[in-house]
């Protein structure tokens, strides 16, 4: 069962220390999320000259 009397206005005046804290925390990960894909983009072949010097020989 609901409440009978929900008035959101009143709710959202009761709560806006936890609605800003909610949106902070959302905006957060939004921005390590940004950040993770960003650092994963970063391309470590890119110092390498030509193909052939990834490969690295076989045996002794």
């Amino acid at each position: 069962m609901s409440a009978p009397d929900t008035n959101v206005e009143t709710q959202t005046r009761k709560h806006w220390f936890v609605l800003v804290g909610i949106g902070t925390v959302v905006v957060a990960a939004a921005l390590f999320f940004i950040a993770n894909v960003y650092s994963s983009m970063d391309d470590d072949a890119a110092f390498v000259e030509d193909d052939a010097q990834m490969i690295e020989p076989q045996g002794s």
